[in-house]
């Protein structure tokens, strides 16, 4: 008796050879995701606390930064255990994963990334960025927990859609321009930019995120102290945003690719 299939076997071998990829792509998407995200996790933490904490008027930013490296130093299975470090923990790792992912299903169908990864990211990053930054700022604040100002929402959420654009979007149209019209190794081009693009849009975004913890810790403040206050913590704040988005979207951007790169080249 004859059997008839519902399809060519060289099509179902096909989709059978594209799951088995696909499979083994993301558990090294997830794999590369969680080594980069724990790597860069704690200078993450310490300096999103001390900034909310000096925000708040807790402690003085400098003191703050100084007690989260001698309890990391001192205590590490404290402070990994701590609710901050695995907030942390948890967001980067599920930003990169998306980030490879999208990259991922991009290049196995033969798409561009650039965009669908623009988007996922900036959704994933963004609702559990504002998230954390929820919880952070109910840890570390001196008022009482209360809800998040819509204002402050808004704020961060245009904060991390800058941030993301400037760390998985931008970063290669740089290296490829560097490449193209000026002749720069494409691999150093790239290094560089993924360092120096999240970095320098802490310049835009910085006061965004000063503004917004100011609507919640605040409430009653003009608009001239709002902008007072913004203005004299800006150059500190700044600076601790640039040494935190370093190892979040730079180094933990370079060692994800890393990871994620050299694993399928040892499968290949």
């Amino acid at each position: 008796m004859s059997v008839t299939y519902n399809e060519p076997v060289p099509e179902v071998a096909t989709r059978l050879t594209f799951q088995c990829n696909l499979a083994k792509r993301v558990a090294i998407d997830v794999g590369a995701a969680l080594a980069a995200a724990f790597c860069v996790s704690p200078i993450i933490t310490i300096v999103d606390r001390s900034i909310i904490m000096n925000a708040s008027g807790a402690q003085k930013l400098g003191s703050a930064l100084v007690g989260g490296v001698k309890q990391l130093t001192f205590t590490p299975t404290s402070f990994i255990r701590g609710l901050d470090f695995r907030l942390i923990w948890g967001l980067y790792t599920a930003t990169y994963v998306v980030a490879n992912v999208v990259d991922t299903v991009s290049e196995l169908n033969k798409k561009d990334s650039a965009m669908p990864k623009f988007v996922v990211t900036t959704a994933v990053n963004g609702s559990l960025c504002i998230a954390k930054d929820r919880a952070f700022t109910r840890m570390f604040g001196t008022i009482a927990p209360t809800s998040l100002p819509i204002g402050s929402y808004g704020l961060f959420a245009v904060r991390d859609m800058a941030t993301i654009g400037a760390s998985f979007s931008l970063p290669v149209k740089v290296a490829d321009h560097m490449h193209d019209e000026y002749g720069y190794d494409r691999k150093r081009a790239l290094f560089a930019a993924q360092l120096l693009c999240p970095m320098a849009v802490q310049l835009v975004s910085t006061p965004m995120h000063l503004l917004g913890l100011d609507l919640y810790n605040n409430k009653t403040a003009t608009t001239s102290q709002r902008a007072s206050f913004v203005g004299r913590e800006y150059l500190k704040s700044t600076a601790a945003r640039i040494s935190r988005i370093a190892p979040a979207f730079g180094i933990g951007g370079i060692s994800n690719r890393h990871f994620r790169e050299s694993t399928i080249r040892k499968l290949q």
